[in-house]
């Protein structure tokens, strides 16, 4: 993989990870599932990984949600591991033959169609090359932000955004996430779960600033 440092000024700063080979692609998901979340930093550690992002969305249980109850559905491995009605109905993951696959079907149409591991959130950025359509903000605001995407030839692009961090980086909007992606040739990308969430680990070291 290679990581690509993203500098717009005081508009945002952040890292783009571009991984060559989408089969090392992996799913991480909490050995504790309705007790506790774990950190990517967790992940990377545990799964002998390289680097990791943070995915789908989860509970603010008063503010001070600990990653326990994903939002949504979760598929790992071809299986659903775990299924909220919070979610927004929009599946971000990685079929068998490492393809990324945006969908609004249902969990299980999804693996009969071959979803090997995804998460739900979203928007899509860009679909089969056709890029989302927005006005200003589009009502998303700026902020930290976390996406992924994938070129035809399968590369695969992790972003990760820092924001809220006057005199820094401010944060991204939809449009600006749009634009980085057309930018580096994304055929499909999709918005995931940003603000204080978005975060990377590198070789177990947090790589970014939350």
């Amino acid at each position: 993989y290679k990581i690509i440092r993203l500098d717009k000024g005081y508009s945002y700063k952040g890292y783009l990870t571009a991984v060559y080979d989408p089969a090392d692609i992996d799913l991480a998901v909490t050995d504790y599932l309705g007790t506790v979340g774990e950190s990517c930093n967790d992940f990377v550690t545990k799964h002998n990984g390289l680097l990791a992002i943070n995915g789908g969305g989860f509970r603010d249980v008063d503010g001070w949600g600990n990653g326990s109850i994903p939002k949504g559905t979760i598929i790992q491995d071809g299986k659903i591991v775990w299924t909220h009605s919070s979610g927004k109905g929009e599946l971000i993951g990685f079929t068998n033959d490492n393809k990324l696959y945006l969908t609004s079907e249902k969990p299980e149409e999804t693996i009969k169609h071959g979803m090997r591991d995804a998460v739900e959130f979203g928007p899509y950025l860009i679909v089969n090359g056709k890029s989302m359509k927005v006005h200003g903000d589009g009502g998303w605001g700026v902020a930290p932000r976390t996406a992924i995407g994938q070129r035809k030839d399968g590369v695969v692009l992790l972003v990760v955004i820092e924001g809220r961090l006057p005199g820094y980086s401010y944060g991204a909007t939809m449009k600006d996430l749009i634009d980085l992606f057309e930018k580096y040739g994304a055929y499909n990308a999709a918005n995931l779960d940003g603000g204080a969430s978005s975060t990377m680990s590198v070789n177990g070291t947090l790589w970014n600033r939350p």
